[in-house]
């Protein structure tokens, strides 16, 4: 979506199995600490298959793909939730939930995968406020739909856990935040477990949450960090982070966890905040530690960023992976030591145009044997996959490569959300992400100077890549920018045309 705060029919049904594969992605950032790391190399440079949902042409996809059993499903702005195929694209089927309700249409919460059923919440339309599950195996077939409060959107992830689920509710206005209660449910029936409400003014707006042993964390519209007991909902510790910080504003991340960063019973949890205030752009990362044993919480340091941040941290090897960015400034992703909360490395994402790409999204991180490949999305005009390969060793050792989709209008190229990864036990990789235009996109790790995809390099990949000089669309600008300099230009061309005939190629990071 543009903004960074926003106050049918059955095609065909077909009977699919979601058992488990060698990399899911069963919900945000992969798993109920929102870990958002996998361990394997994962490649997306080309597009492999696309797809179409619904669009507004302001709203489309603006949730985190998940990943099950070689499935990948999504919901979209009109409260579709669809499943495809992970390797092919074949739609496997999709189902309406939510409709228009005379409002502008938009779904924020990601689903989650459990017990064989897919989680989700809305929020807009006539289900606004509904919680549900379905099949997973044919999401066309509603298990069970209970309502939450009709008053309020469900803005944060569904995170699943051990046969319950658990999320946040929100209402309010684009400047001001009313009310909010944070839920959990029976995963097998709906049925309610426990709430825990936010009080006055405040409420939780894509604050998901982390399990960590017997507890979950999240944060809040008032800055505040909350400690329950995940089965009883009884609180056992909260922390104020405007009294480190006066300037520190809503906690509009998820809360990662590290559950033995000191020790077998001593912890840490990470997450952001950040607002635009006017003329005034703050944001910061936060790192308090977290005795798992009592659910305590304490301290540890704060970051400053560039700008404001709504991003979800990454924890990989004692460094932080982080973004921030908003339409007034270029965003950064940042490594931060772990330890201090210093700052190691940081890549700027370059300017496209006119816009200023943000990093709204979180970012996911897949460990190769020598090489980290760390992948987030930018919510602007020309909104790009990147990927910035990092040697684990040297981290001076870097080099990236982006996908940008072309779509008409321009605000369909919004990207608000990360990515999803997954890799079967054949080892085909995908990177999934989806965008305003209603578009969701497939990459794989393509060839170099194969810009249509189709695994040679013929004739019609040389006039792609001359077209490509000119606007034209192509499945990999990767592939395409043969020469590593980072645009398309007629050398690119002649390096194709010459790669017909075997000569050598050199596309960014390649390998």
């Amino acid at each position: 979506m543009k903004r960074g705060s926003i106050a049918a029919a059955v095609l065909f049904c077909i009977v699919i199995s979601a058992t488990a594969s060698a990399l899911d992605w069963q919900q945000f950032q992969k798993d109920a600490m929102n870990t958002g790391v996998a361990d394997e190399k994962i490649l997306g440079r080309s597009v492999k298959w696309s797809a179409f949902t619904h669009s507004s042409g302001w709203a489309g996809i603006d949730v985190v793909l998940i990943v099950a059993g070689d499935n990948v499903y999504v919901l979209d702005a009109f409260g579709y939730i669809w499943s495809f195929n992970a390797i092919t694209g074949a739609e496997n089927g999709n189902k309406q939930y939510s409709e228009d309700a005379g409002e502008w249409m938009f779904q924020l919460s990601t689903p989650a995968y459990g017990e064989g059923k897919i989680f989700f919440g809305m929020s807009r339309g006539t289900k606004k406020g509904h919680v549900f599950a379905v099949n997973a195996n044919d999401v066309t077939s509603q298990i069970w739909e209970k309502t939450i409060n009709e008053s309020e959107q469900i803005n944060t992830p569904i995170t699943y856990d051990n046969g319950k689920i658990y999320f946040g509710t929100w209402n309010g206005t684009a400047g001001d935040t009313y009310s909010g209660t944070y839920y959990c449910r029976n995963a097998a029936n709906g049925n309610a477990i426990w709430n825990h409400t936010a009080g006055a003014n405040n409420g939780y707006y894509w604050a998901g949450a982390c399990i960590i042993g017997d507890y979950i964390v999240f944060g809040d519209d008032l800055g505040k960090i909350t400690s329950l007991n995940k089965n009883t909902g009884a609180l056992i510790d909260q922390a104020n982070i405007r009294a480190i910080n006066t300037s520190a504003r809503s906690i509009r991340s998820s809360v990662t966890c590290n559950a033995t960063y000191h020790n077998a019973t001593c912890g840490r949890v990470y997450f952001t905040d950040g607002t635009v205030s006017g003329a005034s752009l703050t944001g910061r990362l936060w790192a308090y530690d977290f005795n798992t044993t009592t659910g305590d919480l304490s301290y540890a340091w704060e970051c400053p960023l560039n700008t404001v941040t709504k991003s979800t941290p990454v924890v990989h090897n004692g460094r932080v992976y982080v973004g921030d960015g908003s339409f007034h400034r270029l965003g950064r992703l940042y490594c931060i030591y772990e330890s201090n909360g210093t700052i190691e490395w940081y890549f700027e994402v370059p300017k496209v145009g006119s816009a200023s790409p943000g990093i709204m999204a979180s970012p996911v991180i897949s460990v190769g044997s020598d090489y980290l490949y760390i992948y987030f999305t930018t919510n602007c005009d020309n909104g790009r996959l990147y990927c910035v390969k990092v040697n684990r060793t040297d981290s001076s050792d870097r080099c990236w490569w982006y996908y940008e989709p072309s779509e008409s209008p321009s605000s369909g190229e919004y990207i608000l959300q990360g990515v999803a990864v997954y890799n079967n036990t054949a080892g085909d990789a995908r990177v999934f992400f989806g965008n305003d235009a209603g578009k969701l996109y497939a990459l794989d790790k393509g060839m170099c100077g194969d810009v249509d995809s189709d695994s040679i390099i013929t004739g019609l990949d040389v006039t792609k890549v001359f077209n490509a000089m000119y606007g034209g669309s192509i499945y990999s600008q990767w592939a395409a920018d043969v020469d590593c300099d980072k645009i398309i230009t007629g050398l690119d061309v002649t390096k194709v045309f010459n790669a017909m005939y075997g000569g050598a190629l050199n596309c960014c990071c390649d390998g």
